[in-house]
């Protein structure tokens, strides 16, 4: 792999990337470490690989930029699963500019991405496709792709499409509700902020079938019930909050767009007032049903429709108007400094259910902890249990004590894991593009 950058043919704007690729500097690698009951056979795996590809060939892209422009590029340079204990880079010479990568060793799989270049989701159907062929060349086994992109199905064209390349029709009556000024809300003073530093990790595992029991008898869901927990744990460990407990829950909005197929950003968010109104009043399971009925209003087709209308305008006219890249990142970015929240809770849901689903008996999602001073859960069902992972650059074990009795004190049969760390790597999609600083 040579550090030379080779010059790539350019393909569509990145338009949805822009958030994450006029950032002044690289941000971490988003990854998720995936636990096997048996060892990894490198051979299948990188065998596994290319059938994903093949079948999902713009999983290759990269990026390239033209004036202050970042627009989509074909690569077509081996991606090659390395085998190794430690992260790469990613998109630099060390992946051969790809922008997905795959690792692994001894009983893991790592698949790491730049979040530029897609979302949760996009990254998802990368390690699902990677996994089934793997297992299905292990076992011996034609398993049902139940839902992956399997290479016995055909690649669409909804699976690339720009969600920030159309406007969206809105209907006639729908009036955007008047934006009011928010609160600020109250942030925790424990955690503090070590980009590209060091990352604790309080891991809880849950059952599935009490915690949903619970779940439904409060008429809430999933990610309502957690909010509402973790927001009596930050009460208990700080009760002289003097600002309202938000959450904020980010979401996959390709249902609402119209566009389930597509591998690249595709997310927005809802707020949820955990703490500091009127319904703190309330019995428990009242303020649940309430909480569940905001985050449905939230959750309307017509507001993510018109808000994309918005800033995919935004988007186009400053790739399109950009004539020196330099320049473009000098500019402001609201998202390195975002605290309009207490703490973040990404709700991933659960892989595709399959045969093989047995021989994976861990699922991890590691990821640089939300800006500001937010606490940042991630929660995943995987295996007959929800697993709950709080993220943090700093020392956090009493607000995790404060949630181990919280789960208590409802009933909640759950096991705390040992703290763990971990660091991940930088991005470097610009390496051969900059100059190093």
């Amino acid at each position: 792999m040579s550090k030379q950058r080779p010059t790539f043919e350019k393909k569509e704007l990145a338009l949805s990337s822009s958030p994450y690729v006029y950032l002044p500097v690289e941000i971490p690698a988003y990854t998720v470490e995936v636990s096997h009951r048996e060892a990894i056979d490198g051979e299948l795996l990188q065998r596994a690989l290319d059938r994903t590809v093949q079948r999902m060939p713009y999983l290759t892209d990269t990026f390239t930029i033209e004036n202050g422009a970042v627009y989509y590029a074909k690569n077509p340079l081996p991606m090659e699963a390395a085998h190794t204990a430690q992260l790469r880079r990613v998109g630099g010479h060390e992946t051969n500019y790809h922008m997905l990568d795959l690792t692994w060793d001894g009983h893991k799989t790592w698949f790491s991405m730049y979040h530029g270049f897609c979302d949760g989701q996009g990254v998802n159907a990368f390690l699902e496709s990677v996994l089934y062929h793997y297992y299905c060349m292990k076992d011996g086994v034609a398993y049902d792709p139940c839902g992956i992109r399997a290479d016995s199905t055909r690649m669409t064209e909804g699976e690339t499409f720009e969600p920030c390349s159309k406007q969206y029709e809105v209907s006639p009556n729908f009036t955007m509700p008047e934006r009011r000024e928010q609160p600020t809300p109250y942030h925790l003073p424990e955690i503090l902020r070590n980009p590209g530093g060091e990352v604790l990790e309080y891991g809880f595992r849950l059952p599935s079938g009490p915690f949903m029991a619970f779940v439904k008898e409060n008429g809430a869901s999933p990610s309502v019930m957690f909010s509402m927990l973790v927001g009596e744990a930050i009460q208990r460990v700080h009760p002289d909050a003097n600002a309202p407990v938000m959450v904020n829950i980010p979401v996959s909005i390709r249902r609402q767009l119209g566009c389930e197929e597509t591998f690249k950003n595709c997310s927005s968010r809802a707020m949820l007032p955990i703490s500091g109104t009127p319904m703190d009043a309330l019995p428990f399971a009242q303020r649940a049903a309430q909480l569940r009925a905001i985050l449905k209003q939230q959750m309307d087709a017509d507001r993510f429709r018109f808000i994309y209308n918005r800033i995919s305008g935004i988007y186009r006219k400053r790739m399109e108007e950009a004539s020196d890249y330099r320049e473009e990142i000098q500019k402001p970015a609201a998202f390195m400094t975002t605290g309009h929240d207490t703490f973040y809770i990404d709700y991933i849901g659960s892989m595709h259910k399959t045969a093989y689903a047995g021989q994976i008996t861990d699922v991890r999602f590691l990821c640089s902890p939300a800006a500001g001073n937010t606490l940042h859960i991630n929660i995943i069902e995987h295996a007959g249990q929800f697993c709950v992972t709080c993220l943090a650059c700093s020392e956090i074990t009493p607000l995790v004590d404060a949630l181990e009795q919280v789960l208590q004190d409802h009933g909640l049969p759950f096991e705390r894991r040992a703290r763990q760390r971990f660091t991940l790597p930088m991005t470097a999609w610009r390496e051969g593009i900059l100059e190093d600083e």
